[in-house]
């Protein structure tokens, strides 16, 4: 259920409360908890007097509200009526199981997210139609280097040389008047916005340790947008001179 919490994008904070409050729901009032954003460990006293300690690998974060939440009420509906822990399985695996939104409505989010905010930062509606453009080829090619099971530094580069790259052919069909509106609305869907605000979180709570961490993880994102965008932009202007 922690794994859960912290795989759809919970804070370490409340994952280890979720785990403490399991936990003396089920009549254990002295469980030794630690989490980070990779692993969380458990430590409880075994009927001998022994310690028994359990640590859970988490290999992948992702910012899912609507999982966690269900996981959330989930917790809550555990400490009330401490059912089997075999209802519990149950009932996480279906959550796990959910398909919250198809490839395409997905893909659609992307674009209409990349023309709004082509147009909040003063893009006209050509810069917003290349933009709408650049947000689907971003999803899918978020989507297949998902398959491949690329990390995030490399996931963020080829998508955001993917926006670079769709922004200048906009600009030279004539589409797009604005270059930099286009990428900024773009790139707008790769930064770790809900990731930002709980780095703020952690480290209001305590939580120095997980908010380096994370800081680290979203410079790493920030500096792959960077990269990302450069290069397409760079290689243009070398070849034929710029883009304008």
């Amino acid at each position: 259920m922690g794994r859960g919490l912290l795989e759809n994008g919970g804070e370490i904070y409340r994952v280890e409360q979720a785990i403490g409050f399991f936990m003396r729901a089920y009549g254990i009032e002295d469980a030794q908890i630690f989490a980070i954003p990779a692993t969380i460990i458990v430590t409880i006293p075994g009927d001998d007097g022994k310690a028994m300690t359990q640590l859970e690998r988490v290999t992948s974060i992702a910012q899912n509200m609507s999982r966690l939440h269900k996981v959330n009420d989930l917790c809550r509906w555990v400490c009330e009526n401490t059912p089997d822990p075999q209802v519990i399985y149950e009932r996480l695996n279906d959550i796990h199981k959910t398909k919250l939104y198809s490839f395409a409505e997905v893909m659609i989010a992307y674009g209409v997210a990349s023309a709004f905010f082509c147009y909040f930062w003063g893009g006209d509606t050509g810069d917003a139609i290349v933009a709408f453009i650049a947000g689907l080829a971003t999803e899918y090619c978020l989507k297949y280097m998902g398959k491949v099971n690329a990390n995030i530094f490399f996931s963020n580069l080829v998508s955001s040389m993917v926006i670079a790259v769709v922004a200048i052919i906009g600009m030279v069909t004539g589409l797009g008047h604005n270059l930099d509106m286009i990428i900024i609305g773009a790139i707008m869907t790769l930064v770790p916005g809900v990731g930002i605000t709980n780095i703020m979180r952690d480290i209001i709570s305590g939580d120095v340790i997980t908010g380096t961490n994370k800081i680290a993880e979203v410079m790493l994102i920030a500096i792959a947008i960077a990269v990302g965008i450069a290069l397409p932009l760079s290689g243009f202007n070398t070849l034929f001179g710029g883009v304008l």
